[in-house]
């Protein structure tokens, strides 16, 4: 096998591959053919890279890819195959699975290869969709720099900076032995250009192996990688403006597995497969039930759980499957039925509006069809508790109190101005509600996307309250924007442990993600839930400003300091201004 050069390929070569792949590549097969740390068994999953001896060493060039996709025509419903020109990581869509073990460092080399960021009247921090940067997303690794010349999970850049056209930037995740195992995944994380990226396809999937994978259940079972994208194009196939993905797109691809429109896998009557999902969508959430079968969630956001949950085909009584937000992922244990062929769906999901706009990204759709032959294989599923990582524990009211006890009010809200009667055009947001925005007058013009879209004189924000059981309309609560240089900033102790609530004060999802360290959710709107440990979660719907809905948890802020973030999932939202500082000190 040959790399760009007319070298031969040797094995420390492989380990540091950087693909660099003509038009029309989107997943390579010449990595199916490569041995060493290469796999790639059928056409299902992406390619994949696994470590040798403690370390998976990657290059991946940011580039455009010419391809094939196909595109939904939301009128109609349907799918024609399209020209495309989107950027990618390597000239793949979706990026190769990465695999580790815990204990193992994980070097990621990113090249960006793409052109200049071109001329743009935007606001400032939506002016470099060429640069980028790297997130791993539900690592629990180092967010600054790891010495010099060397990055962590580092994603609080200034837009204007970041690995601008023509620049590289060396990574390295020292993924510690009692890392939870289970799915994670990559991504751009440039403040203003993550929204535009992740539509194009840039993101793909990590999986750490650990102790759950000594399970003799889980070790025997097949594993598979879903990553569910929704990529999306103008009509002439190209994504090369915010307006774009600003609101409701008009050429939307539809859902994605690995880069195809519902591809097939196969399986064996009686057989177990270790399913694991990411939601790599930058808004619509998915809904996951399949056909006939039952699928055993034991894993979310690569945190294992002590029990199985089972997901019955048709989901629960609310019509709930494996819900995953933007950003989540699930990893499920399935055990094959009779011969035959089901449909893996995701199904229709409210995520908070009702117009029919929204809605038409709500509706049910096949993920993937699944073919179960008549050769029978008869695996069992876990009968007992599984095993969790003592990083996982639950976080008692003692240690609560030992940690120092704090407890947050963070409020996520879009404030905006509502239209006259009879108008669809919003006045401008320095009037009505911009009394709640911290000096409007000198920074907005900055702070808005204004062409055209829908959300235009709309702030997209964070807000914070002090100590309180809910937000009090006398208490000031203001919000501001990421972008803003007057910005808040959670400043954490490190070793503290604290509880936190979550305010929503909009009828949609807003889905919470923070970086570095798992959340240990135990209530919803205030009432004591089941706890379970997470990354993302989305927030209650149908929240006021009068009225919000929320989700509390409690996390240890542990082994690293420095300057991270929380923020809303769907990615736009974060890119105009929904996402906060967290600086572990």
């Amino acid at each position: 096998m040959k790399p760009d050069t007319d070298n031969e390929f040797t094995r420390r070569d492989f380990l540091k591959l950087t693909w660099g792949l003509g038009a029309g590549a989107v997943m390579p097969p010449f990595l199916a053919a490569c041995s060493g740390s290469s796999t790639q068994e059928d056409t299902f999953d992406p390619p994949t890279l696994t470590s040798t001896n403690g370390i998976l060493e990657v290059t991946f060039k940011l580039e455009y890819v010419d391809t094939i996709l196909p595109v939904r025509n939301n009128d109609t419903g349907v799918f024609t195959d399209t020209k495309v020109h989107l950027r990618s990581f390597s000239s793949m869509i979706p990026g190769p699975t990465l695999r580790i073990n815990a204990g193992d460092t994980l070097r990621i080399n990113i090249i960006n290869n793409l052109p200049p960021n071109p001329p743009s009247n935007d606001p400032e921090h939506l002016r470099y969709l060429n640069s980028t940067n790297l997130h791993v997303h539900g690592f629990h690794v180092n967010p600054g720099i790891v010495r010099p010349g060397v990055y962590g999970d580092f994603v609080v850049d200034d837009p204007n900076m970041g690995v601008k056209p023509g620049e590289s930037r060396q990574h390295e995740f020292k993924v510690e032995a009692d890392h939870p195992a289970g799915a994670y995944f990559y991504h751009p994380h440039l403040h203003g250009a993550t929204a535009i990226q992740m539509a194009s396809g840039m993101s793909g999937m990590i999986i750490i192996s650990g102790g759950i994978n000594k399970v003799p259940e889980i070790a025997a079972a097949r594993e598979r990688v879903f990553v569910l994208q929704r990529p999306i194009v103008d009509s002439k196939g190209l994504l090369e403006d915010f307006a774009t993905i600003a609101d409701f797109p008009a050429n939307e691809l539809g859902l994605l597995v690995n880069g195809r429109r519902v591809p097939r896998l196969t399986m064996k009557s009686g057989e177990v497969q270790n399913w694991h999902f990411v939601n790599a969508a930058i808004f619509n959430f998915a809904n996951l039930a399949l056909e006939g079968h039952t699928l055993n969630m034991y894993s979310q956001d690569g945190n294992p759980r002590p029990n199985m949950v089972p997901v019955p085909p048709t989901g629960n009584a609310k019509g709930e499957g494996v819900v995953l937000a933007p950003g989540n992922r699930a990893s499920v244990l399935v055990k094959a039925g009779k011969p035959g062929l089901y449909q893996l769906k995701t199904l229709k999901f409210q995520m908070g509006r009702n117009d029919e706009a929204v809605q038409n990204f709500l509706k049910e759709d096949i993920v993937a069809e699944v073919e179960v032959s008549d050769e029978v294989k008869d695996m069992a599923l876990p009968a007992g508790p599984l095993p969790v990582p003592p990083a996982l524990r639950p976080i008692t009211d003692a240690e609560l109190a030992a940690g120092g006890g704090l407890k947050r009010n963070v409020v996520f809200r879009a404030v905006f101005n509502a239209p006259p009667p009879g108008s669809f055009n919003k006045p401008p947001i320095t009037t009505g509600e911009a009394s709640l925005v911290v000096h409007p007058g000198a920074e907005i013009d900055d702070w808005q996307f204004q062409r055209g879209a829908t959300i235009a004189n709309t702030v997209f924000a964070v807000g914070s309250l002090g100590e309180s059981a809910s937000p009090n309309p006398g208490m000031p609560l203001e919000f501001i924007p990421f972008q803003s240089h007057r910005a808040l900033k959670q400043t954490v102790p490190l070793g503290s442990v604290e509880e936190w609530t979550i305010f929503n004060m909009n009828e949609i999802r807003h889905p919470f993600h923070i970086h570095v360290n798992p959340i240990y959710i135990t209530k919803i709107n205030g009432v004591a839930i089941e706890p379970y440990w997470a990354d993302t979660i989305a927030l209650p719907a149908q929240g006021t400003p009068e009225k919000p809905t929320s989700v509390t948890f409690r996390s240890r802020f542990t082994d690293f300091k420095g300057l991270y973030v929380l923020h809303c999932h769907m990615l736009v939202h974060e890119d105009m201004g929904m996402m906060q500082a967290v600086d572990v000190v």
